[in-house]
């Protein structure tokens, strides 16, 4: 294969994630040939030794502290994009993928205007599995809302206006066009904001639902409240970037009533029904 691809894996706290996924990975059609990067947001000594004597050869790079999952990744992708990788997988670790993974999602590439190609993710929900596709932008409040269904009846690829980050490729001549990812954003609308910053240079984001992975969903966080402060930041910014003058006011008196709301609602669910 002369194609140079790239993964990149965040860690933060999921050692077990981590090794999951990157086992997956290498079992993946092409996953014997690419280069892994291992950028680890929770750094120890023993990490280090964990992961390198666990998966040979492997590119680990620590934090010098959690730099959220922009700054994390961009980690990655300047050290693949210093070692000429042509594709660059960003993968979270709780994500695992099936055999039928790269050599499907790269066929995208061959129209010259793809940069980014993710693939329809399936997780769990309360009444079943749901598959999640491609987003798009209700501008009126400045909201991205993700394409969610119970089935993935269609193969037919989907230009996108942003997919989502948990599991993508993205060209190299992408980043070098569009940049790294807006690491003001710590978590949070940095795939949405970047997906749109993509398509302003005139790069498309394909959502190819003949690959499927698996999202677990693991969470760094010990009650599911504690990330709506970082989401609420990440909106706000969000806003603040792609509205101007006027256009601002709505989606800003939705945001500051709507996460008040929501603390209120998932904190009386955690303490009612538990973990």
């Amino acid at each position: 294969m002369s194609t140079k691809i790239t993964a990149i894996v965040l860690n933060y706290r999921h050692r077990k994630d981590s090794c999951e996924c990157i086992s997956a990975l290498k079992k993946s059609d092409l996953g014997e040939k690419i280069d892994f990067i291992l950028v680890d947001n929770s750094p120890t000594p023993y990490n280090k030794k964990f992961f390198k004597r666990k998966f040979i050869g492997i590119n680990y790079i620590p934090s010098s502290k959690n730099l959220g999952f922009a700054g994390g990744n961009n980690q990655g992708i300047k050290e693949a994009l210093n070692k000429k990788a042509e594709y660059i997988l960003i993968i979270n670790p709780d994500v695992t993928v099936s055999k039928k993974f790269f050599t499907p999602l790269l066929k995208n590439f061959t129209d010259n205007k793809v940069g980014i190609v993710a693939p329809a993710i399936s997780h769990k929900q309360k009444d079943g599995i749901y598959f999640g596709f491609e987003g798009k932008v209700d501008w009126s409040l400045a909201k991205p809302e993700h394409r969610n269904l119970k089935k993935n009846d269609s193969l037919k690829q989907v230009k996108a206006e942003f997919v989502t980050f948990a599991c993508v490729i993205i060209s190299a001549n992408t980043f070098k066009k569009a940049g790294l990812l807006d690491d003001k954003y710590f978590m949070y609308f940095e795939d949405v904001d970047y997906c749109l910053t993509a398509g302003r240079k005139g790069i498309k984001s394909i959502l190819d639902p003949s690959v499927v992975v698996e999202h677990r969903t693991s969470s760094s966080f010990s009650r599911p409240t504690g990330k709506l402060l970082i989401s609420f930041k990440s909106h706000l910014r969000f806003i603040n970037k792609w509205l101007r003058g006027s256009k601002k006011i709505k989606p800003f008196v939705n945001a500051l009533l709507l996460y008040p709301y929501l603390y209120v609602l998932w904190t009386y669910h955690y303490y009612k029904y538990g973990r």
